[in-house]
């Protein structure tokens, strides 16, 4: 007879999450009553009503839960099994899922339920359960009383470590990661734990920095959000506030239209502090993943059109580039201006790095990601995604496909995704083949008169916008070997 042991609820809005580490001991019962058990069953339930299904553009009122061992976390290349996942559990939807206790009769699993809203402030309820077949004679409060568990919460997880000035030789060095449009900073969580996990011995001086200021805002328009997220930076390390600043060093790290996000902050930070705030911050990294860092002429039509229609707020007529400069908005002219304040805080950086996807990316394309200029043998191999290939991406994020091992084991220690990898100067930019250009291509050429690009090219199949990023661990786990190169060729 199935029987519950233990039960927890709770609620989630957007860009948050409830960490669960549980902890079944019965290694001192082995020779005594009652009966030792093999097995439990995880029960992960959306208790919100099956009604709000349909609410998609209110929402969505959905959750996406993940169960794994924790002496499996940290390596995660030689997976025993397959962790339980589900990318979407809906509204009065369950995942179920069977944990095996082992041979000494104590095992700890890490359970995360995170939250998939998008577009409102919405609350999620759920429920999370453990159950285990028992004779109905034997009271459930025996097996119970076996059942411990820690619970961290978003702040516990994200939260952003409080700053002093005092005692402090001002060594700190802050690593900037800014989300993209409808996003949160749960699409961070894994980069932002990796480099906790890298720089573990040292994470005293390493301040990941990740801030929510912008959820549900993003379509406010690319200036609006930019200029808050720079507000937030500034009183988060106290600059009107010390004689000094409290961190020495900053790198920022940009997914999608978080790319853009930190080009504005750059040129933001550079003028409200009257230049000063890159003479006493040394800029270290500027990357960008996947960013419409030209604006976004080769989306598909089905895409476009709603940007166009401003579907996507004033953001998706910002990227939203036309063929003609007199026809470009005011905020992306400023972007290619080679005199413009981004430009010039972007110059100082002592290295800046982009990440482009060659293909399956049906958000971003590669000629805009990767600044228009690449070497001849690489830009005659690649192609646009077709009508039926964008369709299949998308309705991947809507309808993810379920984990396998296979899927696991070639992302975490298959072929390496990334084909190309080259630091391009400005000597390498091609002349001008004719004398009137595309908006994209001038945009890109005042990006190489003066400063050099490492371009970094990845090939992810699947759905490669939010995999290279890697926005969710388990399903997006696809990008974990471009998160790795990050890493390794960017000291921190």
């Amino acid at each position: 007879m199935s029987q519950e042991l233990w039960r927890s609820s709770s609620e989630l809005s957007i860009g948050e999450i409830s960490r669960y580490r549980i902890k079944f001991d019965q290694s001192q019962n082995v020779n005594s009553f009652p009966p030792l058990i093999q097995n439990l069953v995880i029960k992960i339930t959306n208790k919100t009503p099956s009604i709000y299904r349909v609410a998609v553009l209110s929402g969505p009122y959905n959750i996406s839960a993940s169960v794994i061992s924790t002496n499996q976390i940290k390596q995660p290349q030689i997976l025993c099994y397959i962790p339980q996942c589900k990318p979407m559990i809906s509204c009065g939807k369950s995942m179920k899922s069977n944990l095996t206790i082992p041979s000494n009769n104590v095992e700890e699993w890490t359970v995360e339920i995170i939250s998939e809203a998008l577009f409102s402030n919405i609350k999620v309820k759920y429920e999370v359960s453990l159950y285990a077949f028992i004779s109905k004679d034997i009271s459930k409060e025996m097996y119970s009383s076996l059942i411990t568990y820690e619970t961290y919460k978003t702040v516990d997880i994200l939260g952003l470590r409080r700053l002093s000035s005092s005692g402090s030789n001002n060594d700190l060095h802050l690593i900037m990661l800014t989300h993209g449009l409808h996003g949160t900073v749960l699409d961070k969580l894994y980069l932002k734990e990796a480099i906790q996990e890298r720089y573990s011995d040292n994470k005293n001086r390493i301040i990941v920095y990740t801030s929510d200021v912008n959820h549900l805002l993003t379509e406010e328009g690319i200036e609006k959000c930019s200029k808050r997220l720079a507000e937030h930076v500034l009183r988060y390390i106290g600059w009107k506030q010390f004689d000094k600043p409290i961190i020495s060093k900053i790198s920022m790290i940009g997914h999608s239209l978080g790319g853009l996000f930190n080009i504005f902050v750059t040129g933001y930070l550079h003028d409200v502090t009257n230049r000063t705030f890159f003479k006493k911050v040394k800029p270290i990294h500027f990357i960008t993943i996947a960013s419409p860092l030209l604006g976004s002429t080769e989306l598909a039509w089905y895409i476009k059109f709603p940007m166009k229609l401003g579907s996507f707020g004033r953001t998706g007529k910002e990227l939203i580039l036309n063929k003609h400069a007199k026809d470009v908005e005011p905020l992306i002219l400023s972007l290619s201006h080679p005199s413009s304040s981004s430009h010039i805080a972007i110059k100082k950086f002592y290295k800046r790095t982009l990440y482009a996807n060659v293909v399956n990316d049906f958000l971003v394309s590669i000629k805009t990601s990767s600044l228009y200029f690449l070497d001849d043998d690489l830009t005659n191999g690649i192609h646009s995604l077709g009508l039926i290939e964008n369709l299949k991406h998308l309705l991947v994020t809507f309808y993810p496909p379920n984990i396998t091992k296979d899927y696991l084991d070639k992302s975490f220690s298959g072929i390496s995704p990334i084909i190309h990898d080259r630091i391009y100067e400005p000597k390498d930019i091609p002349s001008p083949s004719q004398n009137h250009l595309l908006i994209e291509e001038k945009i890109a050429r005042n990006w190489h008169k003066d400063m050099s690009w490492r371009k970094v090219l990845v090939h992810i199949e699947g759905a490669a916008h939010m995999d290279v990023v890697v926005r969710r661990k388990w399903l997006n786990s696809a990008g974990t070997q471009v998160i790795e190169h990050l890493l390794n060729n960017h000291e921190l």
